[in-house]
């Protein structure tokens, strides 16, 4: 369509960005149904380029509503998402000669949620509520932690 780096190329992306950006992934599509309609038959990579790109749009047009998610201020890139995963996760689940059970990891995931929203006074509300008003349905005194572990799962294992 264009030479790669050219001017006329940024021009067009920056154009589709645009379109993107402000909610019109209608408009990208059907700019690329028309620019594949355009390319000579020669030009079949640029088609078979052009038409991955128009299917992995279309595939994904609901979920590209940039403008609404824009003013809702949520992020539609995947940079801060990967982020917060190696900061919430790896940090604390990444680390040489671990090994986890996936009910235990979630479990130790929600308290690493808490750690790092600082969360940690309104989750011991939380509990101490709820043991409260259990104990009281209950009519008796409930302890906060189990004389016994719970046992771990052994998905067959042993």
């Amino acid at each position: 369509m264009y030479r790669e780096g050219s001017a006329e190329l940024t021009e067009w992306v920056d154009a589709q960005k645009t379109a993107l950006y402000d909610g019109r992934v209608a408009a990208v599509i059907a700019e690329l149904t028309q620019r594949i309609k355009q390319l000579a038959p020669q030009q079949s990579s640029a088609r078979d380029r052009l038409s991955s790109i128009q299917d992995y749009l279309t595939q994904r047009q609901a979920k590209m509503d940039y403008q609404r998610l824009r003013q809702l201020d949520w992020e539609i890139g995947s940079g801060a998402v990967e982020g917060a995963v190696r900061y919430v996760i790896a940090q604390r689940f990444d680390c040489g000669g671990m090994r986890w059970v996936k009910e235990r990891a979630e479990a130790l995931l929600q308290l690493r949620c808490l750690e790092v929203n600082n969360d940690w006074e309104a989750f011991i509300t939380f509990v101490h509520e709820r043991i409260q008003t259990q104990a009281q349905e209950q009519h008796k005194n409930l302890p906060l932690k189990c004389a016994e572990p719970a046992p771990l799962p052994t998905y067959g294992l042993m």
